[in-house]
């Protein structure tokens, strides 16, 4: 339940406080006989007091029903105080009519002695909010002196222990604000879509043929040159695993193609750089300063959390030049929760029992990824980055770079769609619960000599992990327009022979000689390109 802070509170009972304290100087006055107030003065004085106290219950009722979440703050329009005001109108209108309409000894009044009460009253209210706004200003200037001349001296004392605040001084500094929030930037997201509720957009009506076709023809016409199994491989990737690494030389255009998706389908996108000085998840999510109790947010963690506002569009989250870094440093977080059950995707900020006004999509102290998410990494080859680990590679989705498609610009302008995360999780289920874009025994059976033989002559493993993305790429890709051969080929090129590279051990030409006839008894030059190129390519360091 959302409640009014405690500084808007004591405020509105100031209000009253004033006003009843204007009241007891006019009583005082008439008692000790230096001005005589008339009984019907009284009355009417009373009458207004109950004006008075309609409209300050009028007024915090309308901050309350149009404050946020937490009641730090409200949001109230010239219309809204205007309402506010309608009852106490009435009931002054009530008081006209009663004074004017009725000549009784009761609803006489002389107007000298009214007047002159009202002024009374209103100087006594005005004494006391002076005297109020003195005394907050001499008791605040001297907390802050006292606090920061505390701070001070146990800085200077502890300067031999690297000025490191006690955690007493860390609590006096944070007294001086106790309403803060731990997360201003996050706070002020939920702010936003208190007042601007997000509002899905009809989702265009299109198949994953239609998509694909469709969001080439877009790149083409921005451009852009791929060829149409990269684009096939994007989409599949994406309902395969919530990782996907684009690798490749600079220039190729890794970065621009999740740009031109979002842009295409209506998605949201985030763009991070990664650097190379990363060492742990505080240099994507932040870190919580115990010192001024404030978390320090990057638009990484900002974008992560907004996108849980805005569950139906997909959210791409792009680190760029990830292996500048070593991966599994920095994202060692996200590759661990992304392999659990999805009611389990969050990762924790900080200690729970930490103190301060937190974000309401959060989870407690951890922040939720939400299903509508995609972590996409590009990846470039040179001697300035870090060599992707297998543990990285099993866990995403590779799409390769290595050449780019002949350039056909288009000329006319291609319209974008709203492509929607239900209707895309739906594109999905239907084609992976398809038994026409599934693997038949006897694909299956072709793929299995190829597994086995890696396996048994490079002891190149091939997990259950990596067989569960297959299922899931494979009905996609044919979805797409693809092939299941030329699926597959993708899988087993960036999936297992991968782990080849840099591998000099005696024997192994030989072995990939023997791989390369294996394949090519099963299928033709064109369905296992890719795997094709690849032994070439590796063959070729071995000599």
């Amino acid at each position: 339940m959302k409640i009014l802070t405690k500084k808007t509170f004591d405020n509105a009972i100031k209000c009253l406080c004033f006003i009843c304290a204007g009241l007891f100087i006019l009583f005082f006055i008439s008692i000790f006989k230096v001005y005589k107030v008339d009984w019907q003065t009284w009355v009417f004085l009373g009458f207004l007091t109950v004006v008075a106290m309609v409209q300050w219950a009028s007024v915090m009722m309308l901050m309350q029903w149009n404050s946020d979440e937490i009641g730090e703050h409200h949001f109230n329009k010239p219309k809204h105080w205007a309402l506010s005001c309608i009852p106490a109108a009435v009931l002054l209108v009530v008081l006209i009519v009663l004074y004017c309409g009725i000549n009784t000894p009761f609803f006489n009044l002389s107007v000298g002695n009214v007047l002159l009460s009202l002024l009374i009253v209103l100087l006594g209210i005005g004494l006391c909010y002076l005297l109020d706004h003195a005394y907050v200003t001499a008791t605040h200037k001297n907390r802050v002196e006292t606090t920061t001349v505390k701070i001070i001296k146990k800085e200077n004392k502890s300067s031999k222990k690297d000025n490191k605040p006690s955690a007493e001084d860390q609590k006096q500094a944070k007294k001086l604000d106790p309403n803060s929030s731990v997360f201003p930037d996050l706070v002020a997201i939920d702010k936003h879509y208190l007042l601007n509720p997000y509002q899905p957009e009809t989702p265009t009506n299109v198949n994953l043929v239609q998509l694909c076709q469709g969001f080439n023809a877009y790149l083409e016409s921005n451009g852009m040159f791929y060829t149409a199994d990269n684009i096939r491989a994007f989409v599949s990737g994406l309902a395969c695993s919530r990782f996907m690494i684009l690798e490749g030389l600079s220039g190729t255009g890794k970065t621009s193609l999740p740009k031109f998706f979002a842009r295409y389908t209506g998605a949201d996108i985030c763009f991070t750089s990664v650097q190379a000085s990363w060492k742990d998840r505080s240099d994507v999510l932040g870190y919580y300063n115990d010192f001024v109790g404030k978390f320090k947010e990057t638009p990484f963690l900002r974008a992560l959390y907004e996108a849980s506002y805005h569950r139906q569009k997909p959210c791409l989250m792009v680190m760029d030049e990830m292996n500048l870094s070593r991966i599994e440093y920095y994202f060692a977080d996200f590759l661990s929760v992304l392999e659990l059950d999805e009611s389990q995707w969050k990762i924790e900020l900080m200690p729970a029992s930490t103190e301060g006004v937190l974000p309401k999509m959060l989870d407690g102290c951890a922040v939720v990824i939400p299903k509508n998410v995609w972590f996409i990494g590009t990846a470039n080859k040179d001697d300035s980055t870090f060599t992707i680990t297998d543990k990285v590679y099993d866990r995403a989705v590779i799409i390769d770079f290595s050449r780019r498609n002949e350039a056909s610009k288009l000329d006319r302008v291609i319209p974008c769609i709203n492509l929607g995360m239900d209707n895309l999780l739906n594109l999905f289920a239907a084609a992976i619960n398809s038994e026409q874009n599934s693997l038949t025994r006897e694909d299956y059976k072709k793929f299995s000599q190829l597994t086995d033989f890696a396996l048994d002559v490079f002891d190149v493993n091939f997990g259950n992990r990596i067989l569960n993305q297959i299922y899931r790429f494979v009905p996609v890709f044919v979805a797409c327009g693809g092939s299941s051969a030329k699926a597959l080929d993708l899988m087993f090129a960036r999936k297992v022979l991968r782990k080849l590279e840099g591998r000099f051990d005696d024997g192994i030409k030989g072995n990939l000689v023997k791989l390369e006839k294996l394949i090519l008894q099963n299928y033709s030059k064109t369905e296992f390109s890719e795997t094709l190129e690849t032994i070439a390519k590796l063959k070729r360091k071995l000599l």
